[in-house]
């Protein structure tokens, strides 16, 4: 049985979650994307299964999120595309679905009417490096010219200021997530259903994998500068739908792990005296005030990032 303070962050999900009919796709475009070199995602290194889950409020990295709910977050990457994330974002707001989108900084300078678009329709924005590099090769100072060029211009192209970063390829040290969190304030997404919608360019394909590989609590990867996947979006939300999964943006997934996580605290039991008999693990419910809906992504944050200079 679920616990009572969460019953309400889940019905907001339901209600926020009820299908429309989606439209017919527009026709597609041909409008050159800047160059950036995409190579395959480096696969998710998965925690053994005994492994001690990590404390919620000093994660910095999310691979998933544990929530008590069918509750799963959509991400996309490498946009925005003139091509295809519009389409994107048609099948979403008709079936009235929040995703996550990871930009690159040169995509958004060169389209930021397509950020703005996506902020307005309360999609949230997030930081996908600059020109898309192997972040674990760079140095500090190249690490924050990715990221700070990045974040400014998607705050400059919808006055969103991004809350999260995705390194490209999956790729980041300990340290450098660590230097982001404290630098900008960003949580490290990561993810853990990934179709391969990069290297099979098969719509069916990128349905199967998603279907087969999401659970309550996913992060799921693709990439809207592929048609191939956009393509994919409507069965597979349909059908996700149809399966009993909710959506939320990752800040909202990791707000519900964050509530649940706080629900009851088991307090370790302390050493008896000798012969004082059996000792039982005290265990404490804590009550907080409710929360009404998942929160909205909020355009300013709660301090700025700090100022980085760049070459």
């Amino acid at each position: 049985m679920l616990p009572a303070r969460i019953i309400p962050l889940l019905i907001a999900f339901s209600l926020a979650n009820a299908s429309e009919n989606p439209p017919s796709a527009a026709a597609d475009s041909t409008v050159a994307m800047p160059e950036i070199e995409i190579r395959r995602a480096i696969p998710v290194v998965k925690a053994p299964l005994n492994a001690a889950p990590a404390l919620t409020a000093n994660k910095v990295v999310y691979n998933r999120c544990e929530v008590p709910a069918p509750v799963v977050a959509l991400t996309f990457d490498d946009g925005p595309n003139p091509d295809h994330t519009p389409r994107l974002l048609d099948m979403l707001k008709a079936r009235n679905i929040k995703a996550t989108f990871f930009m690159v900084g040169r995509c958004v300078v060169t389209w930021p009417h397509i950020v703005k678009r996506i902020a307005d329709e309360g999609h949230e924005v997030a930081n996908h490096s600059w020109s898309h590099p192997m972040l674990t090769a760079l140095s500090t100072t190249g690490l924050d010219s990715q990221m700070k060029r990045t974040h400014d211009a998607i705050v400059k192209a919808c006055g969103k200021v991004p809350a999260h970063s995705r390194p490209p390829y999956g790729a980041i040290r300990a340290n450098q997530s660590k230097h982001l969190y404290d630098t900008y304030g960003y949580s490290t997404i990561i993810w853990d259903v990934d179709p391969l919608d990069w290297k099979n360019r098969k719509a069916q394909a990128v349905k199967d994998r998603i279907l087969a590989q999401t659970k309550s609590g996913s992060i799921i990867l693709c990439h809207d500068i592929h048609g191939t996947t956009v393509d994919a979006m409507p069965a597979t939300l349909d059908e996700l739908k149809a399966r009993g999964y909710q959506f939320a943006t990752v800040s909202q997934l990791i707000d519900l792990e964050k509530e649940s996580a706080q629900e009851t605290v088991v307090v370790a039991p302390v050493m008896a005296a000798p012969g004082a008999g059996e000792v039982k693990a005290e265990v404490k419910e804590v009550k907080a005030e409710v929360k009404p809906a998942v929160k909205e992504v909020k355009a300013e944050p709660a301090a700025a990032p700090k100022a980085v200079s760049v070459p």
